[in-house]
């Protein structure tokens, strides 16, 4: 998992860098299109995982379909991990353990994005809400075990956020914050996963 993020993280950092390099002399690609690549912040809110991370990024890509209106797609992945002290797990009805645990959730969204653009020019606030699948993958490693479960859900995430165009090279910046909910269920090791709810922010680039 760390090795995917790494990578991943690269790639993005990479296409960031190629895009700014080979963009023409204007304040942004066009305006009728946008891209964002974000790192992301996440907080859950969810009885299998509650810490916060910032193991996480966001791509978005757009078009508008009038000045204001755009329809798009996303994509986005985000870790959380917590520490769980000594206690007693039923495995089964005649199975019990005394172990901690040390516990991840992997969630990774993605589908379209309707968007409004508030204002039209370098500075652009817009409204957003983003609908449709989320795999998540939990898992709990415990002494030299491990268990784990993926499952499949429905996503939506209204969001907040600007894109400001500073400079004369097609490179913006962006920040939004968003709050997400989705179908998923699983249970691993005691801890239920049931409808996982995140509150998060994200920090990137705007083309």
């Amino acid at each position: 998992m760390k090795t995917f993020k790494k990578y991943t993280t690269r790639l993005a950092i990479a296409t960031a860098l190629l895009v700014g390099i080979t963009l023409p002399a204007k304040s942004q690609i066009s305006l009728d299109s946008y891209y964002n690549v974000d790192w992301q912040f996440n907080i859950p809110s969810n009885n299998y995982v509650d810490k916060a991370s910032g193991w996480g990024m966001n791509f978005d890509a757009g078009w508008y379909i009038t000045p204001d209106i755009a329809i798009g797609t996303f994509m986005s992945y985000h870790t959380n991990n917590q520490y769980v002290d000594r206690t007693v797990v039923n495995i089964s009805d005649e199975t019990a353990v005394f172990t901690d645990q040390q516990r991840s959730l992997y969630q990774l969204p993605f589908g379209i994005t309707a968007l409004y653009r508030i204002i039209e020019s370098d500075w652009q606030p817009y409204v957003a809400m983003k609908l449709g699948a989320e795999y998540a993958y939990t898992s709990s490693y415990y002494n030299i075990y491990k268990s784990s479960e993926d499952s499949w859900g429905f996503y939506m995430s209204p969001e907040v956020g600007v894109r400001w165009y500073p400079w004369n090279n097609g490179v913006g910046l962006h920040a939004a914050a968003y709050y997400s909910f989705s179908t998923n269920k699983s249970s691993v090791m005691g801890g239920e996963l049931k409808n996982p709810n995140n509150f998060g922010f994200r920090l990137g680039l705007a083309f």
